[in-house]
């Protein structure tokens, strides 16, 4: 039987990442240097140099994820 893909699991090719503040962001666009960012629950994108970013740990991920994650990820 297959698995439906569950609600925390990003869709295949949706990157995030995880500025210097500890915010988690999908990862939108990139232009003249910066990254651009969106919180996983949607709102305004946000620009980042991009050595300043990390991938996300699996648990960062799924708090950013759940529907009780804060929006933006924050801590």
């Amino acid at each position: 039987m297959a698995r439906a893909l569950a609600q925390e699991e990003p869709a295949q090719g949706v990157r995030y990442k995880v500025d210097r503040s500890g915010k988690i962001g999908k990862v939108v666009g990139s232009y003249l240097g910066s990254v651009y960012l969106r919180p996983p629950g949607g709102g305004l994108e946000w620009a980042v140099r991009p050595d300043t970013l990390r991938d996300p740990t699996p648990q960062e991920l799924w708090t950013a994820l759940s529907p009780t994650g804060t929006v933006g990820g924050g801590r």
